[in-house]
């Protein structure tokens, strides 16, 4: 006897149809898994490397007292001391939406995103600590604390604590940072 889908038998079962369905769908299955473990492995090592980035800042802001090198082309000394009477200003330059905001620092400055900075930046991008501004003996200075994406004098990376003078940009991801 046939009925309206064909022939009865192995060939036109309907047994056959739901087996390549069911394959496909354990594949899809194995696939999303595959998927979602793949994701959860990248927040892992994400988190992972946040975290040994803090490491390395909060390594980096306890020698902040007696930088390692501070030589360069600003002419000071290991070791001097933070001039805390000398004040100046950094002017957000760029971008656009942070414009022309201006912060007073007296001494020094950390750049960074975290609450505590003297000059915060709420940007992903930004380190919690990532640069440092600081006066000593009269001359300004500019390190990178250790960021993940590095800082920039005048377009030229930070390595190494670098003297600056009124009109030198500090960038720092997307924003531009003018000492006046």
């Amino acid at each position: 006897m046939t009925n309206r889908r064909g022939p009865a038998g192995p060939q036109g079962s309907n047994y056959d149809r739901h087996t390549v369905s069911d394959s496909l769908l354990l594949v899809l299955r194995i696939c999303l898994l595959a998927l979602v473990y793949l994701t959860f492995l990248r927040v892992l090592r994400a988190v992972w490397a946040e975290l040994r980035a803090e490491h390395r800042v909060a390594a980096a802001a306890s020698a902040i007292a007696v930088p390692a090198a501070v030589t360069g082309s600003s002419g000071v000394s290991p070791g001097a001391e933070v001039d805390e009477r000398v004040r100046a200003r950094i002017v957000v330059v760029a971008p656009a939406s942070a414009a022309g905001s201006v912060f007073e620092i007296q001494g020094e400055a950390i750049i960074g995103r975290a609450p505590g900075c003297e000059v915060v930046i709420d940007d992903a991008r930004v380190s919690k600590l990532h640069a440092r501004v600081v006066c000593r003996r009269g001359r300004w200075v500019v390190e990178d604390l250790g960021s993940t994406n590095g800082t920039l004098l005048n377009d030229r990376v930070v390595a190494t604590a670098v003297g600056i003078g009124p009109g030198d940009r500090v960038q720092v991801a997307d924003h531009v940072l003018e000492l006046v």
